[in-house]
């Protein structure tokens, strides 16, 4: 790795970091200040409420200050007159961009890992339990979700234990019920829900006699069932598709699709996990080309000001575009994919044919 590549490395995750903790410490400070008094006594969980509201600030401020901290380097490198001596050594625009690309997306990508893990996309709701319930977990009460020819209802859910309580199965043909499963406690465990003491009951679809006229009760102390239908896509029917990661989305799509069950927020969800944060790797090359090479004769101070609010206002018109999308007013693919790819084919178009047009 060249000297200049190093240097631009270093300065840039510096300033990345200053700005980001800047930004998601502010925004969890006024949520705490704002919801003080609503908050348990109990240290530990006033501090699991701050860490929780820290990753739930985390994504939306992530893209946001990785287009902060290029700016604000770049500006850092023409004030102290780096960027013309890297110049003068014929380096193009080009090969000064990419340390910059390259570290942003790395970043990006590990954003993209940390969507993996539970305890990332769940901040927002064990959060919330911590503020309204007192506690990290709760139950879901009355759950009800339809399945192609079943019924599902569940009196408790905790998506965090894997478990429910009070679960009834109804299964159906033509409009006719067929059976009826209830148990008064289930765990999800593999990829289906072990229940435990089960009664099913049969009833009969042929009334032309006495004995095909009655019930057929039976009992069982345990029952597999309800195979891929794991707590987090329950309770993402029941409360959104924000606390799925990105295996349980792709899992939850795959299972609902052929169900008749809306599944427009999981796909945008996923969506926005998997390609919204490339927002920042193709608009950086936007912002470089707008950056002058020297302060000579320039009000640097007018062009940052100028340029950080280009990118707030850009990240501010995707951002509506993924919460129109998750209301389910436009499909996934149009209001989320569409506009990075355009905004990918601009940006290449940039870097291959105008970049150094501009220097």
């Amino acid at each position: 790795m060249k000297l200049y590549q190093q240097l631009i490395i270093k300065r840039y995750i510096k300033s990345f970091l200053t700005i980001f903790l800047a930004l998601t410490l502010f925004f969890v400070g006024v949520d705490l200040v704002s919801g003080l008094d609503s908050l348990p006594k109990s240290a530990n969980l006033k501090i699991l409420y701050a860490i929780n509201t820290f990753f739930y600030f985390f994504s939306y401020t992530f893209s946001l200050s990785l287009l902060f901290a290029m700016i604000s380097t770049t500006i850092s490198l023409i004030k102290e007159n780096e960027l013309v001596v890297i110049y003068s050594f014929g380096f193009s625009k080009r090969e000064i961009l990419k340390p910059f690309l390259y570290t942003i997306a790395v970043l990006i990508l590990f954003f993209i890992l940390l969507n993996n893990f539970s305890f990332f996309v769940s901040a927002r709701q064990v959060a919330n339990n911590i503020l309204h319930y007192g506690k990290v977990s709760k139950f879901n009460a009355n759950l009800f979700l339809k399945s192609q020819n079943k019924y599902i209802y569940i009196g408790e859910l905790n998506k965090f234990k894997k478990e429910g309580r009070d679960i009834e199965i109804f299964e159906t043909k033509d409009n006719t019920l067929l059976k009826v499963i209830k148990a008064k406690k289930g765990e999800f465990k593999g990829n289906s829900w072990l229940l435990f003491d089960v009664t099913i009951t049969k009833i009969p679809t042929v009334k032309n006699s006495i004995e095909n006229k009655k019930l057929l009760v039976t009992n069982k102390k345990e029952l597999k069932t309800l195979q891929g239908f794991k707590p987090t896509i329950m309770n993402s029917l029941y409360e959104g598709a924000e606390g799925l990661d990105i295996v349980d989305s792709i899992e939850a799509i795959y299972l609902l699709k052929d169900k008749g069950i809306n599944i427009t927020a999981i796909k945008a969800k996923l969506y926005e996990t998997l390609f919204f944060p490339f927002f920042s790797l193709f608009f950086a090359i936007f912002i470089f080309i707008k950056l002058p090479i020297q302060r000579r004769g320039l009000n640097l101070g007018f062009i940052t000001s100028k340029l950080y609010f280009i990118s707030l206002v850009s990240w501010g018109v995707f951002f509506i575009l993924i919460k129109v999308t998750k209301n389910g007013a436009v499909p996934a693919e149009i209001g989320i994919i569409l506009p990075i790819f355009l905004l990918a084919l601009f940006s290449y178009y940039l870097f291959t044919k105008k970049l150094d047009d501009f220097a």
